[in-house]
């Protein structure tokens, strides 16, 4: 999914901020929100890896704004949703990838398929004796 971001561009013409520090300070000072300077640095400069809700409506609060004023996302290409289908053998696939048991690791509840009742309604474990 492209994303077209000028949040750099449109913070020089719009509010005369050309620095991650000067931004932080905005945060701070108009939504009251501390971010790391390295995290104000990916969100001007850059793609940033994430962008959460909370975040956004952070730098809308402080900047007065709506996201649209600074970042578009566009639906892919008809080729581009095409290669993804071929990928995907035509069936959904999970958003963020296959869903991943960590191997070798039990889980921190017990296996009920493990326990028997006995006649006078207690449980117990299999090979466990009276």
């Amino acid at each position: 999914m492209p994303t077209v971001g000028n949040l750099k561009r449109w913070l020089a013409v719009e509010q005369d901020i050309y620095r991650p520090s000067e931004l932080q300070t905005l945060l701070a000072e108009k939504a009251g929100v501390q971010l790391s300077l390295q995290a104000v640095s990916a969100l001007i400069n850059g793609k940033p890896n994430a962008l959460r809700l909370p975040t956004i409506q952070a730098l809308c609060n402080a900047l007065n704004c709506k996201l649209s004023d600074f970042c578009e996302v566009l639906p892919d290409s008809a080729h581009e949703q095409q290669k993804q289908r071929k990928i995907a053998g035509d069936a959904p696939v999970r958003l963020y990838g296959p869903k991943e048991q960590a191997k070798n690791q039990e889980s921190i509840f017990p296996d009920p398929r493990q326990y028997t009742e006995t006649k006078n309604g207690q449980r117990r474990g299999k090979g466990e004796k009276n």
